[in-house]
């Protein structure tokens, strides 16, 4: 009975207990295999903490790359931005506005019109969109009906949920 998958160990556990019932055992074989199946899960259930435990691990060392890598990839992005403001610079300087070489063409263009706000309390309400967002509060729905027991219309009341902790 060694190596089985959790599946299987499961299924031996409710294999045992139908044959126990049934008479087909006697207590000393229920037991013995009953011993032996608890082990074999014991186990298991240590090799699905070490599985999980590393996946954790490596799902917060991707994590962690994720961020230095977007650190680094801003970085750069900021150092390109004063790069090419300083080329502008300089070109202006010297009255350069566009300049032909063999990888490509260096030239300053005028940007499309744009808007800075300086104070929204001097914009006039004609130039203002209004946008409302509604969330719904969950937590006091749930808040409610433990107090009351009352369902309110709309939702549903979830109790049957089961999830898996690993400490």
């Amino acid at each position: 009975m060694s190596n089985l998958s959790l599946y299987n160990i499961t299924n031996k556990f409710v294999e045992l207990m139908d044959k126990a019932q049934d008479g087909e055992l006697t207590e000393n074989e229920y037991n013995q295999l009953g011993e032996e199946l608890a082990i074999q899960l014991q186990q298991k259930g240590s090799n699905i903490i070490g599985y999980t435990k590393n996946i954790e691990l490596t799902i917060n060392a991707m994590k962690e790359e994720e961020k230095r890598i977007a650190e680094n990839r801003k970085s750069l992005e900021s150092k390109l931005d004063k790069f090419k403001q300083y080329v502008k610079e300089n070109m202006e300087r010297l009255g350069i506005t566009k300049m032909e070489t063999e990888l490509g063409t260096l030239s300053i263009a005028k940007n499309p019109l744009s808007v800075e706000i300086e104070n929204e309390d001097e914009i006039p309400a004609e130039f203002k969109q209004e946008i409302v967002t509604i969330k719904i509060d969950k937590t006091a729905i749930k808040n409610h009906f433990k107090e009351t027991g009352e369902v309110v219309s709309g939702v549903q009341i979830v109790d049957d949920k089961t999830s898996l902790r690993i400490k």
